[in-house]
């Protein structure tokens, strides 16, 4: 027990743990609009963005007028309007976008491909970049690898012309879209059950994650006793954690051998020091816990801002700490000094 809570406290040190609620598994969404494309055609890219998210938070970056036909049309949205004194007039939604950049949404939409709009989703945001066109076709956008610049993956339906079509096929020389359609939105996700927690808790957390990611990829990581959980649906694949000589570290070994993979989410179920060092190299995507409690809780890496920030914390501490131990040493001696001197 001593080694264990030694190594919990030393973890501490660095990986730190935030209370979340359950939409943190949930989808926040950046819809971007120019202004000047037909209004159905965002109304579809919203509808689209529900079928895959029903409880997305959506924000719509659009002119007032639009707001008012979006408004009446769907509920729950939330709006962000551009400032209306700068011109050029079609630099206002990029200034928008840079004024929030950073915002944390999981995906930014664009609806075209201006350059001003990209440029700042691409360069600012961290976010997924997800480009919806006129065809009803979902395409994923990010900058090119070197191995990857003279892939040739996608043609604009329109002709580009002059000046302004040479600078957007030059950008697009950069930038990879990839055609993803549904693909965009399915989530891997992975559940890490050490077998500790009951049935009912694991159905709890698969049905979590079908209500707020229905197209999720489902796998589960346990012992060969939990896979009767392939009884709960095609959708969820169970992996069997791999022989160790130490039965209680086969999940951590098995997670550390899978650390290629790329999950949207690792859901934990468990405060089980060994799943959670397993964890650490999958810290770029969300690590996160769900006790029996069903509370969530996810995992951060702790910065270097927080290593450094320790330091004048430390020099604080001490500089108190002296400027306390003088004072109590001072009033020591002044009665001490009273006592001897009423002494005599």
């Amino acid at each position: 027990m001593g080694i264990q809570k030694a190594v919990k406290n030393l973890g501490r040190g660095f990986i730190g743990l935030k209370q979340e609620n359950e939409r943190t598994i949930s989808q926040s969404i950046l819809i971007v609009d120019n202004g000047y494309g037909w209004i159905g055609y965002l109304e579809s890219a919203i509808e689209s963005i529900r079928g895959y998210f029903p409880a997305a938070e959506i924000t719509v970056l659009t002119f007032t007028e639009r707001m008012t036909v979006l408004q009446k049309d769907f509920s729950g949205l939330s709006f962000l309007l551009p400032a209306q004194g700068l011109r050029p007039a079609r630099y206002q939604v990029a200034l928008e976008m840079f004024k929030i950049r950073k915002n944390t949404y999981d995906f930014v939409v664009l609806l075209s491909l201006d350059a001003s709009p990209l440029i700042v989703s691409l360069f600012l945001f961290r976010s997924k970049v997800a480009l919806y066109n006129q065809w009803n076709q979902w395409w994923s956008l990010r900058l090119r690898d070197i191995s990857e610049l003279f892939k040739h993956t996608y043609t604009n339906k329109r002709t580009m012309s002059g000046l302004k079509g040479l600078v957007k096929r030059l950008g697009l020389f950069f930038v990879l879209l990839q055609r993803r359609d549904e693909e965009l939105f399915r989530h891997s996700v992975l559940i890490v059950d050490n077998g500790s927690i009951s049935f009912q808790h694991i159905d709890c957390i698969v049905q979590k994650v079908k209500d707020f990611l229905p197209c999720a990829r489902i796998s589960m990581l346990g012992m060969e006793e939990r896979k009767m959980l392939m009884d709960k649906g095609p959708d969820i694949e169970f992996i069997q954690a791999g022989r160790c000589l130490f039965k209680r570290y086969r999940i951590a070994r098995h997670m550390l051998s899978m650390r290629k993979n790329r999950y949207n989410y690792i859901i934990l179920l468990s405060l089980d020091v060994s799943p959670i060092v397993a964890s650490v190299p999958f810290m770029r995507d969300r690590v996160i816990l769900f006790n029996r409690w069903q509370q969530w809780w996810s995992f951060k890496p702790v910065s270097m801002k927080q290593y450094l920030m320790i330091i004048p914390r430390v020099i604080i501490d001490i500089a108190i700490f002296i400027y306390l131990l003088f004072s109590v040493s001072w009033i020591f001696l002044k009665r001490s000094f009273n006592a001897l001197r009423f002494g005599f």
